[in-house]
C-alpha cells in the first residue's frame, strides 16, 4: 500500500516539475507594452500648458473683476477661467492666452495620437 502512495507522490511531483519547466504555472495576463517617449512629452505639454494657462487666465480675470472675484471664480465658478482666453482675444486683442490654452491642448493631443499609432501599430 505504501508503494502505491509513494508512486502517486512521485508521479505528482513529476507532473508539477513538467509544468514548472513549461512555464505553465505563471503566465502574465498582459503583454509588455513599450511606450513611446511621446507619451511623456504629451503629458508634460498638458501639465505645463494647463498650469501656465491657469495663471494667465487667472490674471485676466483678476484684471477685469478684481482679486477677490478672481479667487472666488477659481474656486466656485471655473467657467469664468474657461472664458478668460476668449475675452482676452476678443476685447483686448491678446491671443496669447488662447494660444497657450488651446494650442497646448492641441499639441499634447497630437503627441498622444502619434505615440498611440507608433506603440500599437500592427
Amino acid at each position: 500500500m505504501s508503494d502505491n502512495k509513494e508512486k502517486e507522490i512521485i508521479e505528482v511531483k513529476e507532473v508539477e516539475a513538467e509544468r514548472i519547466n513549461n512555464n505553465e504555472t505563471f503566465k502574465p495576463r498582459f503583454k509588455a507594452i513599450r511606450l513611446s517617449p511621446l507619451f511623456l512629452v504629451g503629458i508634460l505639454i498638458y501639465v505645463v500648458t494647463a498650469f501656465w494657462g491657469l495663471f494667465i487666465c487667472f490674471d485676466v480675470v483678476k484684471e477685469v473683476f478684481g482679486p477677490i472675484i478672481a479667487f472666488l471664480g477659481l474656486i466656485f465658478f471655473p467657467f469664468i477661467l474657461a472664458l478668460a482666453p476668449w475675452y482676452a482675444a476678443l476685447a483686448n486683442h491678446d491671443f496669447y492666452p488662447l494660444l497657450i490654452v488651446y494650442g497646448g491642448a492641441l499639441l499634447g493631443t497630437m503627441c498622444f495620437r502619434i505615440a498611440m499609432r507608433s506603440t500599437f501599430k500592427r
